[in-house]
């Protein structure tokens, strides 16, 4: 078992957008990353992009390992929605309470799919932080998103990237142009734009296939190319929500029975379980998850997670969130759920565990 463990406040993807803040002069921010000021700021997300990954491949990515400065850590679970939450508001999921791929929200009784979130529940009851986007809107920094027309007005769009504009832009001439435009606008600018396509080959078809080298290539030149656009003036920093694994060997949890009493339900993703507990199951159901995982999971309780430090600061309701049970899938499993999600249980490509590969991804940093 070799976990990464998030370095919060100290080196991860919640210190991005803050560390740029303070060279924009935006009340409250510090340089956390020691990125240094300009006038102009554009943060690229390449999703799926880990550090040991593109290490490994820098034949394919020469621009972005080339201006690679170092890596920094996800966040727990690392999972798309949680992270990018995390990258917005600048503070760990304990305290966003975005805490899984999906999760029990207890005022309803429901669970929650942020990728597939719009209007309910309420966006701010569930993500009430602030975000840097709005912060530096706030402080009169023009501040633009830019992504695909279909993320707009989203739930998760609106509780990691609320504040500016909102871009809609399908295609990655048409992205590199907007992101462009919105850096140039004036004498100060903020930009985010989102890179999806290396992420999708990865979950499909493997980490290392012909297609996630295809999609390595793609997201290089596409970096390069938005370099290339942007005004004198500024910096460009690309990072990662997480890093992938492929895990072909499966588990199927809905096979083993003997897991499921004094189980209520079960949420998150294939490498990172939450398992709800009916009252006063969480010790057996610790010890019975254990003993029939094995080595294949680390099996703890929330409060054992919470103490190590897995979700950072916790408040009272992200606390209610999170699994009374974590179970962190180890090696190269994934736990399924067939019946509960079937499709993100049949992927080659993984993420959400605390392996390296998931855990650490790229800083790169370019002065335009």
């Amino acid at each position: 078992m070799s976990h990464v463990l998030p370095q919060y406040g100290g080196g991860s993807i919640a210190d991005v957008v803050e560390s740029l803040c303070d060279g924009l002069r935006v009340p409250g921010a510090w340089d956390i990353l020691s990125l240094g000021g300009a006038p102009r700021a554009v943060v690229l997300l390449i999703d799926g992009l880990g550090d040991l990954q593109l290490q490994d491949h820098r034949e394919l990515a020469p621009f972005l390992s080339e201006h690679r400065v170092r890596s920094v850590t996800s966040v727990t679970p690392s999972t798309t929605p949680v992270a990018l939450t995390s990258l917005g508001t600048g503070v760990p999921p304990g305290r966003h309470g975005i805490v899984g791929a999906s999760f029990l929200v207890p005022q309803t009784g429901d669970l929650l799919w942020p990728l597939a979130w719009r209007d309910r529940p309420p966006v701010e009851e569930i993500q009430p932080e602030s975000t840097w986007w709005q912060r530096a809107e706030r402080a009169g920094v023009p501040v633009a998103i830019v992504g695909p027309r279909a993320y707009q007005g989203g739930g998760l769009t609106r509780a990691a990237l609320r504040g500016g504009s909102y871009v809609g832009a399908d295609g990655p001439g048409e992205r590199v142009a907007a992101a462009a435009a919105a850096a140039g606008d004036g004498e100060r600018a903020l930009v985010y734009s989102y890179w999806e396509h290396l992420d999708r080959a990865a979950h499909v078809h493997g980490v290392d296939s012909p297609h996630y080298r295809a999609e390595l290539v793609a997201a290089d030149r596409f970096a390069e190319h938005l370099a290339r656009q942007l005004p004198t003036g500024t910096r460009l920093v690309i990072t990662a929500d997480h890093g992938l694994l492929d895990c072909p060997d499966t588990i199927d949890l809905e096979e083993l029975t003997a897991l499921w009493s004094g189980v209520s339900r079960v949420a998150g993703e294939p490498r990172l379980r939450h398992v709800y507990t009916q009252p006063g199951s969480r010790t057996e159901t610790v010890d019975r998850w254990r003993d029939v995982l094995g080595p294949a999971a680390t099996v703890v309780d929330r409060g054992q997670a919470v103490s190590d430090g897995w979700f950072g600061d916790v408040t009272d309701d992200a606390h209610e969130r999170l699994g009374d049970v974590i179970v962190v899938a180890e090696g190269r499993h994934r736990l399924a759920l067939p019946g509960q999600d079937a499709g993100v249980s049949s992927l080659i490509g993984q993420h959400g565990a605390m392996s390296p590969e998931e855990m650490t991804v790229p800083l790169v940093v370019v002065d335009v």
